[in-house]
């Protein structure tokens, strides 16, 4: 005999009806519609087994919007799915106690965000939606004499697909400085409260200049863009630094203008821009087992965005790199009409700010969902 549960409409079966709703895309305005249909509904959304569920099938957090350093402007821009005019606040009354000096972001990572102090004296690693943050202070051995720095902020086990849902779980602070011809690292874990040994490794006299936008993590390690044609690697099972070598036209093509990046399969990446197309690199193992750098994808950039063909003024770059989500996802593009978000696997865009002024912006992903939905 059939049950009653079996005849009813899928819309009044729970089960049938989560199973729809959770192929909804993972933004807070994607259900703000079915919460209001019916007191069902809302609790149907509200519950937690369901945002879990949502979770488990999106995998990836959507990025919601990026933070930057330009004083001119709201310091977190939202890119969909939310207001961001309280994370916004928020960024803005952030000040450094006792200096009356501002923080400024470094990364933002597994749904926190990691900032520092202009000098590097302190870090401060802040969730943004909680507000909960933990002042670490940065030992001397490491700022002393450091020419060039970078951090990121990571979940201890390095989860890649947390979702931002790890925000009560412990953390850990990757800091990485060149000194002289060396490289150096050193990890705070707030498991112990403490900072470990510092790690270094000599690099070439020409390989010493440390980018200072985010790194990429992939796997278990982290990665910096070092000098002309290398990247820095810091693996964080064995705690060893390593350079990886970039395509040989990198630096002479794309003049700086790239970034280093975690593509699917959890690949190391590069994307990178030449005058208006947009170059997707991946370090892959060919049959033999040797690794090497297969150029994926050029996007042309003209078309797509509408840019003007007028050429910018000399010296200037006529569209940058500004950033990059996580998962190699979205690219954040810098251009002479503003700042532009790209989803490069269905080719969709926007223009989230008209500032032409940004360099770099620091994307934040996270599965949102406020208490009013």
């Amino acid at each position: 005999m059939t049950s009653p549960a079996a005849l009813a409409p899928p819309l009044d079966n729970d089960d049938l009806l989560s199973l729809i709703l959770v192929r909804l895309p993972p933004l807070a305005s994607s259900f703000s519609s079915p919460a209001l249909v019916c007191k069902r509904w809302h609790r149907l959304v509200r519950d937690p087994g369901f945002l879990r569920r949502l979770r488990a099938f999106h995998r990836t957090p959507p990025v919601v919007g990026f933070f930057h350093n330009s004083p001119d402007s709201p310091r977190f821009v939202a890119t969909q799915g939310m207001s961001g005019i309280r994370i916004a606040t928020a960024a803005r009354d952030l000040r450094r106690d006792g200096a009356g000096g501002m923080w400024w972001f470094v990364d933002c990572r597994h749904g926190r965000a990691l900032l520092r102090s202009r000098d590097w004296v302190d870090l401060l690693v802040w969730d943004p939606i909680t507000g909960h943050h933990v002042l670490i202070n940065v030992p001397d051995q490491v700022r002393a004499g450091a020419s060039d720095c970078n951090a990121a902020v990571l979940c201890p086990s390095g989860t890649t697909g947390c979702g931002g849902a790890c925000r009560s779980s412990p953390f850990s602070v990757v800091v990485v400085f060149t000194r002289g011809h060396c490289a150096f690292t050193c990890v705070y874990s707030s498991l112990t409260g403490a900072w470990g040994e510092l790690v270094s490794m000599p690099t070439p006299s020409q390989e010493c200049e440390l980018t200072e936008e985010p790194g990429a993590f992939v796997g278990d390690a982290m990665y910096w863009l070092l000098g002309e044609s290398s990247i820095l690697e810091f693996r964080l099972g064995d705690q060893k630094l390593a350079l990886v070598e970039r395509p040989l036209e990198i630096f002479s093509v794309y003049r700086r203008n790239i970034r280093v990046l975690r593509s699917e399969g959890s690949v190391l990446a590069l994307a990178a821009v030449k005058n208006f197309s947009l170059h997707l690199w991946a370090r892959e193992a060919d049959n033999c087992g040797t690794t090497k750098w297969v150029l994926h994808r050029a996007i042309e950039l003209c078309t797509l965005l509408e840019l003007p063909l007028t050429q910018p003024r000399v010296g200037s770059i006529p569209v940058w790199i500004s950033g990059l989500g996580e998962d190699g996802n979205v690219v954040f593009l810098r251009t002479i009409l503003g700042m532009f978000v790209l989803w490069p696997e269905t080719m969709q865009f926007k223009m989230v700010t008209n500032n032409v002024l940004m360099k770099t912006v620091y994307p934040y992903a996270k599965f949102y969902f406020p208490e009013g939905l």
